[in-house]
């Protein structure tokens, strides 16, 4: 069977839905889509007009701007831990500058193209995934020095200025430094071409900083910015103001006691990243959502914690008494969690009266 038009896949879905089950989907949409803007957005808007100034000078300002009297490219290295929200925060800027329009809008122009690198480390992959997202039509295998000599042309023909590689260190785990050192050539030559030079910006965990350091042209080329991890102290009001947020935009009240501590059992809950406390606030409200609630309330944030891992109360940071002491990092950093079918398991809620 073949599908001629694949613009709306999901459109039998939403045939099949009543008046009010729609207003929930596109309420729940809401919920999952709304984006917080944190001092991050600010000091990476900051890079992000310097490498767009970048862009426009000229090698020679006695001639005319054109794609090949452009000056060298430079680049911005985004750094944050697993669960800091840097592709979502990258995303978000990219789809609402104006330096980017049309980010992502199928069909349509826009200086700026992403990928997400390959886990394979083979450089000829990033050029198919770059002439991919550019509509190019990969018809035979094609090796990589084919690959890279298709890609430039087609930067060119679609006057593509900037090029984000995520999740980079993909490409560098398990890799020999023969080959770390062909993807930095790679990279300063995207950034040097005299005929098409590039403007980067890479994204990954904090064990791609090496990679750059190690470089001398990478450490004069590019510019960083670590995602931090959250303080109490300082992001406190923020996480309580993105909860409250949600809950009006849900229609459903925030009840908790003060006593009970809900920011700092969510930050420790979610090691203290913004993208997973966040992630963490969503679960909690459709958990609320999911039994009909009208309100809000700590044993949300529990049961929603719960159907992440198998824990006992004493374990879930959202019930424990001593939840400063749990060590939750070990929850996201094993792969294979050892299953203990003695403690409470995945799916048992604790109820309260709702109303």
């Amino acid at each position: 069977m073949t599908f001629t038009d694949n613009s709306d896949p999901t459109a039998y879905l939403r045939a099949l839905l009543s008046t009010e089950e729609r207003k929930r989907v596109e309420m729940i949409e809401k919920i999952k889509t709304t984006y917080f803007t944190s001092d991050r957005d600010r000091d990476f808007l900051r890079l992000v007009r310097k490498l767009t100034e970048n862009a426009q000078i000229r090698r020679d300002p006695t001639q005319p701007h054109s794609g090949s009297n452009r000056v060298e490219g430079r680049g911005i290295c985004v750094i944050g831990s697993s669960g800091a929200g840097k592709t979502t925060f990258l995303e978000e800027t990219f789809r609402s500058s104006p330096a980017f329009p049309n980010f992502r809008a199928p069909g349509k122009w826009s200086p700026l193209i992403g990928i997400t690198a390959p886990g394979s480390g083979h450089l000829g992959a990033v050029a198919l995934r770059c002439l991919y997202v550019l509509g190019h039509s990969i018809e035979r295998v094609l090796k990589e020095h084919q690959a890279w000599s298709k890609l430039l042309p087609e930067l060119m023909l679609n006057n593509v200025l900037f090029l984000w590689i995520d999740d980079i260190n993909n490409m560098l785990a398990q890799t020999s430094e023969e080959e770390m050192q062909k993807v930095r050539n790679t990279l300063k030559d995207l950034m040097n071409n005299p005929e098409w030079p590039l403007q980067l910006i890479v994204s990954g965990i904090p064990e791609i900083l090496p990679f750059f350091r190690q470089d001398r042209q990478f450490r004069r080329r590019f510019r960083y910015l670590y995602l931090s991890k959250l303080a109490p102290a300082d992001h406190a009001p923020f996480l309580l103001s993105a909860i409250e947020h949600l809950c009006e935009t849900a229609k459903i009240k925030l009840d908790i006691k003060p006593d009970e501590d809900l920011v700092g059992r969510l930050l420790h809950a979610g090691v203290y990243e913004m993208g997973l406390c966040i992630e963490i606030i969503v679960e909690a409200v459709m958990e609320a959502l999911d039994g009909n609630a009208r309100r809000l309330t700590r044993l949300d944030f529990a049961n929603s914690f719960a159907d992440r891992f198998t824990l006992s109360d004493d374990q879930n940071p959202f019930l424990a008494t001593g939840w400063h002491a749990l060590d939750i990092s070990r929850l996201y950093n094993k792969d294979n969690e050892q299953v203990d079918d003695t403690v409470t398991p995945v799916g048992r809620k604790r109820t309260a009266r709702k109303s």
